[in-house]
């Protein structure tokens, strides 16, 4: 599998990437020095003067989406276009309930403080235009991130985002709806509730009662992302409601296959949506920005005969046709690093939180993984692995630092 390396000068001038094995070649006869192992940056000795340098345009490609985000860069030569750089960024997916924590604690403490009014209104922050929830611009600051630091490294020419428009309504209703059908309301009635009882034939779906008092039921409840549609309620009796109240999963499939329904999700298609235009005016600052569409990305793979993935999907969305073979290098797992650490020891036996390690079993398996807890006083770690795996309580001493990260993570 080929791997490129990102070069520099010694002003710091970026240059065209090479190949790993000409690098270590570069540092062995001492004309360069390492800079960065994961992905490989070195930097030459010498000044290369701006009329020595040959440089080919840089496409850098974005496939944005709520979970993973594929990037890749594509440099366009006179023969044949050569993917340089592939990777997969993995969005943080624990922002609102780490925000659901703290307003719980923020409000226990404000319960035991004397009453006031609560003053909505003082928040500026969350009453200002064009405000992005902190869940969804965490994810849109880890793209640009990971995109300033590429640049450091490599001049971006043309920055290629993939302008994604989901049908909520498609994805509801399972089918593409007519013009006319957009724009007759799918719950039936102004009143969801009401709607609900009259499809259920004013009787409770689980048991069949019907001169009693009703209650519209959400299968999937609202405190874990369950919609409030038409789709994701049911008409139960007081009894079925008290039964099912506090166990709504074990029931679930049960309920939709009362009502012929499916669970719907809708968190990860908005997420995709918003933040779009933060995203595009912070990426013009780096280099001119082009968009196009999932459906062009879909062709175009088809036509060249590219894998689909993530960071395959970034390639195609340069915009620069490439061959199938020149895909076949190294695919990179970039992890953005919190800011905010909650380690209480800084060092141990040189070692520190969130190294890059090999860790050997005495039974001859080998991990690699990055360092999540230490333990000064039994002189062990916890590590979690590349698959997702963690090791808890292993020795130090028999670890190897393979590489030091800051502020992102390179696998």
């Amino acid at each position: 599998m080929t791997e490129f390396c990102f070069v520099v000068d010694q002003k710091g001038n970026t240059l065209s990437p090479t190949k790993v094995g000409k690098a270590w070649f570069l540092i062995r006869k001492h004309r360069a020095i390492l800079v960065n192992k994961f992905p490989m940056v070195i930097q030459l000795t010498k000044e290369v003067k701006k009329e020595e340098i040959d440089r080919s345009i840089i496409h850098y490609g974005i496939d944005d989406g709520a979970k993973h985000v594929g990037i890749a860069i594509v440099q366009r030569c006179n023969t044949k276009n050569k993917p340089v750089f592939k990777g997969t960024i993995e969005l943080r997916q624990d922002v609102k309930e780490k925000m659901d924590v703290r307003k719980g604690y923020r409000r226990y403490k404000r319960s035991h403080k004397r009453y006031r009014e609560k003053r909505f209104y003082n928040r500026s922050s969350s009453r200002r235009s064009e405000r992005i929830a902190p869940s969804i611009r965490q994810k849109k600051e880890s793209i640009l991130r990971v995109t300033k630091q590429l640049h450091k490294w490599i001049d971006i020419d043309v920055i290629h985002l993939e302008d994604v428009a989901i049908d909520i309504r498609v994805i509801e209703s399972g089918y593409k709806p007519y013009c006319w059908q957009y724009q007759k309301s799918n719950r039936l009635d102004e009143n969801l509730r009401k709607a609900t009882i009259f499809r259920d034939r004013l009787q409770c779906m689980n048991c069949g009662k019907k001169d009693c008092r009703l209650e519209v039921h959400h299968i999937i409840p609202k405190r874990l992302n369950g919609s409030d549609s038409i789709h994701n309620l049911i008409t139960l009796c007081c009894d079925c409601h008290d039964r099912v109240t506090g166990a709504e999963l074990q029931y679930s499939q049960h309920f939709f296959d009362l009502i012929k329904g499916k669970k719907l999700n809708f968190t990860f298609a908005m997420h995709v949506m918003q933040g779009k235009n933060y995203l595009k005016k912070e990426l013009v600052k780096i280099a001119p920005v082009t968009l196009t569409t999932g459906g062009d990305t879909a062709n175009k793979r088809i036509d060249w005969g590219i894998e689909k993935s993530h960071s395959h999907d970034a390639i195609v969305i340069s915009n620069l046709p490439v061959r199938v073979e020149q895909c076949k290098i190294k695919d990179f797992i970039i992890k953005p690093m919190r800011r905010k650490r909650k380690n209480k020891i800084d060092e141990l036996n040189g070692f520190k939180h969130r190294d890059f390690i090999r860790y050997t079993k005495r039974n001859g398996d080998t991990y690699e993984g990055y360092i999540t807890v230490l333990n000064p006083i039994r002189k062990t770690f916890d590590m979690k692995t590349l698959n997702g795996k963690i090791l808890k309580k292993y020795g130090i001493k028999s670890a190897t630092l393979l590489w030091r990260f800051n502020r992102i993570y390179w696998f």
